[in-house]
């Protein structure tokens, strides 16, 4: 790949690559207005990873989940009596695996030093039947980058359709975080999800287990806390439309994903199966869905909290 383009804020920088995903690569952030020096707050994105690479997961920056995010279980979708076969994802087979856009090469339609949008078109095909176009808007400030998110469905019928955003920010086994998302979904071994239930904690708050941590959840409230041992605290907020909340840190706990995301895993064959509040929409034709995320840094507090 060429050299990464930047997005420039007082200290703060945001690279970028439109042909691998309209991803975002890295991102460092002022803690304050007063042009202090910017810290990295995501993991970034490796360098000199070919467009062929993306299939399976470099792991770092910030990639757009559309038309859906996280799986549709064994690579059928069920909408509206009809069965639409897809490809299943190597390293999630039989099922498949957030969308194909984050691996396709989407195209810069408009820069400024600090602002860039990013669009990708779908045709329509084995990936997904239904012709789309999505759009990624990002703007940085010295202290926060905000990141709007847009599917629409281009086609000539209905679509079910979902958005989602997915960061890889670093990441400490001290770091504590907190989100208040009540509706827990049970993570299945497959990383399907089972039946919800309600929880009574509400907020967590604190160090996450060690091992391997995988969560969903819905309800969410919008805002995720990340109180780091370096002194910085990261808050990630997100428009409503991302009622769902994903938080994924590996054994090696080298990174955290934490994902603003408008349905729960395999949610259209949940909701065709009946199951109520799992996010997904329909799209009637030339209709869109869109939502916006922040993420900012500051000084971390003595408690890790929600306001």
């Amino acid at each position: 790949m060429s050299k990464v383009p930047l997005l420039i804020a007082g200290a703060a920088r945001l690279g970028f690559s439109a042909v691998a995903g309209g991803r975002v690569t890295s991102l460092r952030l002022g803690r304050t207005e007063r042009g202090d020096v910017a810290r990295d707050v995501l993991r970034p994105f490796p360098d000199g990873v070919a467009p062929n690479e993306l299939l399976h997961w470099p792991k770092g920056g910030i990639y757009p989940l559309v038309p859906y995010s996280n799986r549709i279980k064994d690579g059928t979708l069920l909408f509206r009596g009809r069965r639409y076969d897809l490809l299943p994802h190597p390293d999630a087979h039989p099922h498949t695996l957030h969308g194909h856009a984050h691996r396709m090469a989407w195209e810069t339609v408009a820069q400024i030093q600090s602002r860039v949008t990013m669009r990708y078109s779908h045709s329509g095909g084995a990936e997904w039947p239904w012709p789309f176009s999505a759009t990624l808007d990002i703007e940085l400030e010295p202290t926060r980058a905000l990141f709007s998110l847009s599917l629409q469905n281009d086609g000539q019928s209905p679509m079910p359709g979902g958005i989602g955003l997915h960061p890889y920010f670093l990441h400490g086994s001290e770091d504590r975080i907190a989100f208040d998302a009540p509706i827990d979904w049970p993570v299945r071994t497959d990383y399907l999800a089972a039946l919800p239930r309600d929880r009574c904690d509400r907020a967590n708050a604190g160090p996450l287990p060690l091992g391997e941590v995988t969560l969903y959840r819905g309800g969410w409230r919008g805002l995720c806390v990340i109180d780091r041992a370096n002194g910085d605290r990261i808050e990630m907020r997100a428009d409503p439309i991302f009622s769902h909340f994903v938080l994924h840190r590996p054994a090696s706990a080298e990174h955290l994903c934490v994902e603003p995301v408008s349905h729960v895993a395999d949610g259209f064959n949940l909701s065709a199966d009946g199951q109520p509040d799992t996010g997904t929409f329909v799209l009637e034709p030339g209709e869109s869905l869109s939502g916006s995320m922040t993420i900012s840094l500051s000084a971390a507090e003595n408690a890790c909290h929600l306001d």
